[in-house]
Order: C-alpha cells, then sequence, then structure tokens
C-alpha cells in the first residue's frame, strides 16, 4: 500500500478488516498495523512510518466510535459511488451556490476553493490528510443536501445551518486551504 492514495482512505482496507468487522477485529487488526508500522521499528524509513501511524490512529479513532463510524461509512459511500464525479460536478455545486448567495455573501469564494480542494484530493490530484478530506466532505455535502437540521426549503434561515457548517470547515482548514492555493499557483506556473 501506498501513502499516497488516489481516492479517500478507506479505514477497512487500510486495516485489513471487512466493514461489517465487530470492535473487537478492529481493536485487533489495529494492533496488529501499528506494530508493523511504529517508527521505533522502522528507523530506515521514518517519516513514511510515522505518516502511517497517524493514519493508522484516525482510523481506529474513527472505526472504534459507533457514531463517528456511521457518519465515516456514509461519506465512504458517497465517495465511491458516481456521484462524486458525476452528480456534483462544479455547475451543479455553484447553481446551489449561487442560490444561496446572499446568505454566504464573502464566503462564496471559499466554498468554491473547497469544493476544488475536494475535487482535487479525490481525484488525486492533490495529496489531503483524510481526515481534512472526510471534514470536507461532510461540510459540502451538508451544503447541498436540501433536508439537514434547517430545510434549506425555509427561505433565508433554510441556509444559516449550512453557512455554520461551511465557516467551521473553512476556518478549521485556513492553513490547508493555504497550501493548497500555493499548490494551485506552483501547479499553474509548471
Amino acid at each position: 500500500m501506498t501513502l499516497g492514495t488516489r481516492q479517500m482512505q478507506d479505514y477497512y482496507e487500510l486495516l485489513g478488516v471487512e466493514p461489517q468487522a465487530d470492535f473487537e477485529q478492529i481493536r485487533l487488526a489495529y494492533r496488529g498495523k501499528i506494530k508493523i508500522w511504529h517508527p521505533d521499528r522502522n528507523a530506515h524509513r521514518l517519516r513514511e512510518a510515522e505518516e502511517m501511524t497517524k493514519i493508522l490512529n484516525a482510523a481506529y479513532s474513527v472505526l472504534k466510535d459507533p457514531v463517528r463510524r456511521k457518519q465515516y461509512d456514509r461519506i465512504l459511500r458517497y465517495a465511491r459511488s458516481s456521484s462524486v464525479k458525476n452528480g456534483l460536478e462544479e455547475s451543479t455545486f455553484l447553481r446551489i451556490l449561487r442560490k444561496a448567495s446572499p446568505v454566504l455573501g464573502q464566503m462564496v469564494e471559499s466554498t468554491r476553493e473547497l469544493y476544488h480542494l475536494f475535487v482535487d484530493a479525490v481525484n488525486g490530484n492533490y495529496r489531503l490528510h483524510p481526515v481534512s478530506l472526510t471534514m470536507i466532505a461532510g461540510g459540502l455535502l451538508y451544503f447541498v443536501m436540501p433536508m439537514d437540521f434547517i430545510p434549506d426549503m425555509l427561505p433565508i434561515v433554510g441556509f444559516f445551518d449550512d453557512v455554520a457548517v461551511l465557516a467551521t470547515v473553512i476556518n478549521s482548514l485556513q492553513t490547508e486551504l493555504a497550501a493548497y492555493r500555493k499548490w494551485k499557483r506552483n501547479a499553474g506556473a509548471a
């Protein structure tokens, strides 16, 4: 397995368990993998071992928690579906965004960057930590789903929760967004 995957990290595949695995199977698989990849045992590839340990810890953290695991499973199914490639095209996303733009105001450009970052990461063009990818996927899904905490059909009020979720994701990923902007500038110059 290479660390620079071309799709969203599949934690089940990473740990070598089936998606139906129970907690004990996940725990045993995690312990086995963490022993293999522990940085103390991999001095010859320390950086790779440290990165893998972070990913394994993130996988275990998500899969051991029933609520987080359910959310992860939902996002993983969506990421694997053709919706990522076909149903959430930029034109569809921007149409929804323009509909809400009076409420979103200054967040439009940041949201657009967030969308492009997500697409580049899912398509394997930009390497993004799985936790960041999951945050972005959750925020964008929440935004495009018409039925969420406050239904989007309610004029103006229906987008308040969407704005709050997107603002939280954008604010949490400022460093990643800045790195992505730099990467885009360098890719455009090349």
